[in-house]
């Protein structure tokens, strides 16, 4: 091989690596080091708009939150588990809706595989068909609700009783 050859190829890998992790820092559910959790997911910044789906079924647990201060979920769809993120603690204990085991539950948001081998639902909106009431958590973009940024003007306030509030 030329010294011509190797450094075209040298340079080309060089090209495809920088693309290869330039691409993977703007990825919506990027995994991170231990800052992000046992998950590797992030659930303030990583809704991702192209995984967007509705999941119905029974809630499994109370609401519970990790080493990070973040609120889940888990809901049985089927034979599957999904931990639903449902915002900050914070936020969750004073805007949050009551969830009990075996409410019939319906969520729409950014789903993800966690590093830890778990469903992951990053809530946009939650609604308990057992109770009525409803929460707007993010913004149709994903933006948090909680921080006042749900993107794209499209976001609602949420009231306890049930009921999307508008802006």
């Amino acid at each position: 091989m030329t010294t011509g050859r190797l450094t075209l190829l040298i340079v080309t890998l060089a090209i495809f690596m920088n693309c290869l992790l330039t691409s993977m820092s703007f990825a919506g559910f990027g995994f991170g080091g231990d800052e992000l959790g046992k998950s590797g997911l992030d659930f303030t910044k990583g809704y991702d708009v192209h995984t967007v789906t509705t999941v119905s079924g029974r809630v499994a647990s109370a609401p519970w939150s990790d080493e990070r201060e973040q609120v889940f979920v888990d809901v049985r769809t089927g034979g599957d588990v999904i931990s639903l993120s449902i915002g900050p603690k914070s936020s969750w204990e004073s805007r949050g809706i009551p969830l009990h085991a075996n409410d019939d539950v319906v969520a729409k948001g950014s789903k993800a595989q966690g590093k830890d081998g778990k469903t992951y639902l990053m809530v946009q909106k939650l609604t308990n068909r057992t109770t009525g009431a409803q929460i707007a958590v993010r913004g149709e973009r994903g933006g948090s609700e909680w921080s006042g940024r749900s993107g794209g003007g499209h976001g609602g306030g949420m009231m306890r009783g049930g009921g999307m509030m508008r802006r």
